[in-house]
């Protein structure tokens, strides 16, 4: 079996995720190759020289051959972006087969822009393709969620949906947005979640003294994941706790000097480590410094830094913000309202208070039953084989 794997973004731009699950399927014999077609702006051309060659390259990169190219965006809206992009993604996809012959299965991340690239090579050459959706704003929740879906979007989608012999979703509450667009994929859809490397994320060798409670925060510090939301019930739990905490939040964003300000305004501040973008080492050791995990996004796909926590032996603090509802239960954490930092501080205080009450291992456990690598990865391999039997 040949699977090309066509990522809407991957390393060095994000996207490790891609490439990890890509890894993982190669790990299992298959023979994997992975094609990215990188978008670029005037800035980043003038910033990196490097990026002027637009052509093909290849590199081998943790046994997998890693073929790239750089598209240079119209400085206009995504709309205008699309469709050329995705045009071009099938002008590479016929170099690399000059070169490699077609594969026997595409597999496409996020129907956009992927998924759209990916129906455009189905249709002209007839390779079938297994779509696997993650982005969170068909998550559906709020307003917010719900504005990131755009009229001219939903075409684009319908024909990535329409196409694919079978879609992935990781987690069941992408489902209902999905199918508003395109009704005739619900039975060719599958819900199969995001894995975790269990053997990276581990407990401590040694419990953490009880005192401070450290609670953990981790993504981008941007108006979606809610950190505002956070500093503001850690503000309320300081008030009414009398004993020790502190928060720790990693990860960069365009908020990060508004966060920063308002825990100096609440007076805070002390209590609060920013500790910036960090390595998946570095998210690794502060899983292991810490007691809890907590975050407040306004919606979610997922969220894999909740599996990495439980892997980690942490309860895990979640608002019902989509993906997390599916992870998060009453033996591994608390779930809470959007929006409401009363409620979240509640549930931060119970966590202090009740933390002996949590079973570490038992979390850790759950977290490699479900969420482990070679559990989910053959789930994904045996579509591969039902799709291609087919």
């Amino acid at each position: 079996m040949k699977v090309l794997i066509l990522p809407s973004w991957y390393p060095p731009d994000g996207g490790s995720f891609f490439e990890e699950q890509s890894r993982a399927v190669a790990a299992t014999g298959v023979s994997t190759d992975v094609l990215s077609l990188r978008i670029k702006g005037v800035k980043d051309f003038i910033n990196d020289r490097s990026l002027l060659n637009r052509g093909l390259r290849k590199s081998r990169e943790n046994d997998i051959n890693v073929y790239r190219a750089v598209y240079s965006k119209f400085p206009l809206t995504e709309k205008h972006n699309i469709y050329p992009w995705s045009v071009k993604l099938l002008r590479l996809f016929e170099a690399y087969s000059e070169e490699q012959g077609l594969p026997d299965l595409i597999h496409a991340h996020s129907s956009l822009w992927a998924g759209f690239a990916a129906a455009l090579i189905s249709e002209k050459y007839g390779i079938p393709y297994v779509l696997t959706e993650h982005r969170s704003r068909f998550v559906e929740n709020n307003d917010m969620a719900k504005s990131l879906v755009k009229p001219f979007h939903k075409p684009v989608i319908s024909r990535a949906l329409k196409g694919a012999s079978k879609l992935i979703l990781v987690s069941g509450k992408l489902k209902k947005a999905l199918l508003q667009i395109e009704p005739e994929v619900s039975r060719r859809i599958a819900i199969i979640p995001n894995f975790i490397d269990t053997s990276i994320f581990t407990p401590p060798e040694k419990p953490l003294p009880p005192k401070p409670f450290i609670f953990f925060s981790l993504g981008n510090l941007e108006h979606v994941k809610g950190m505002d939301v956070l500093i503001d019930a850690f503000y309320i739990l300081k008030k009414n706790f009398s004993g020790a905490a502190v928060l720790k939040i990693g990860g960069k964003g365009n908020q990060t000097d508004a966060l920063k300000k308002r825990s100096v305004r609440y007076g805070i501040h002390n209590d609060i480590l920013f500790t910036g973008k960090l390595s998946r080492n570095q998210v690794m050791y502060h899983m292991q410094d810490s007691h809890a995990f907590v975050l407040a996004s306004r919606f979610e796909a997922f969220g894999v830094v909740f599996i990495e926590a439980m892997a980690s032996g942490l309860p895990v603090i979640s608002t019902k913000s989509g993906g997390p509802e599916e992870i998060i239960n009453d033996q591994n954490g608390y779930l809470v309202e959007l929006e409401n930092p009363v409620k979240l501080a509640e549930a931060m205080e119970s966590m202090i208070s009740n933390y002996h009450n949590f079973d570490l291992q038992a979390i850790r456990q759950q977290a490699v039953k479900n969420f482990g690598q070679e559990n989910v990865v053959k789930k994904i391999t045996d579509i591969y084989n039902e799709v291609l039997n087919k």
